[in-house]
């Protein structure tokens, strides 16, 4: 009895802390690697944005390594793929460019906007953010900057980074970057020559600007 009941704690752990997204098999992950042919290796942060508010509301890290995945902890983006990004942890597989499109648009809906920020890296740091995502598992709820951001401040070359459990402030340190391009988008479209209201202007985070 002692046993079961041990058993059905961990089973009750597991799930608690979990985002509870699919689990997708390992045939299904390699059938769906994507490589991004196009640009060099990369890191680049998403942080969606509470437009009307400026704060943040949500961090992901899209990772052109050896194949190109978006490390999503505790985001619900699965809901738009339909079958299409198989998904194992957090991990987002398959990010072909109507996927990385879908994904932004889902990220910047009616009364958010996404802040891109692209940092180059050698392809041994992009490596190394690919196999940390995949290592990482679930991430519970409200925990997305601070899962994003342990991952990114453990890289060689972002020591400067440092972990925080706020979406804009995380944003605000990786604008600092060397060799940032910073892009914005509004439901999944590029905004050309600046950024939405807010997005950095002299606003706190607050906890409700955490994800849900």
């Amino acid at each position: 009895m002692g046993r079961l009941l041990l058993s059905l704690g961990l089973v009750l752990f597991v799930a608690a802390c979990g985002s509870g997204r699919p689990f997708a098999p390992e045939p299904v992950v390699q059938h769906a690697a994507f490589v991004d042919t196009k640009d060099p290796p990369s890191i680049t942060l998403f942080t969606s944005i509470r437009s009307a508010a400026g704060t943040g509301a949500h961090s992901a890290v899209l990772i052109n390594a050896s194949e190109r995945v978006i490390f999503d902890p505790a985001g619900s983006f699965e809901t738009e793929t339909r079958g299409v990004a198989p998904i194992r942890g957090d991990v987002i597989y398959g990010v072909t460019d109507p996927v990385l499109d879908a994904y932004r648009r889902f990220q910047s809906s009616t009364g958010y906007h996404v802040v891109a920020i692209t940092v180059p890296v050698p392809a041994a740091v992009a490596e190394e953010a690919l196999h940390k995502a995949e290592d990482h598992g679930w991430v519970s709820q409200a925990f997305c900057a601070d899962a994003s951001s342990h991952l990114i401040s453990s890289l060689p070359g972002f020591e400067r980074v440092h972990p925080t459990l706020f979406p804009r402030a995380f944003m605000l340190q990786m604008e600092k970057m060397p060799g940032a391009t910073i892009r914005t988008y509004l439901k999944g479209v590029e905004i050309p020559n600046g950024s939405a209201p807010h997005s950095r202007a002299a606003l706190p985070d607050f906890p409700d600007g955490l994800p849900g």
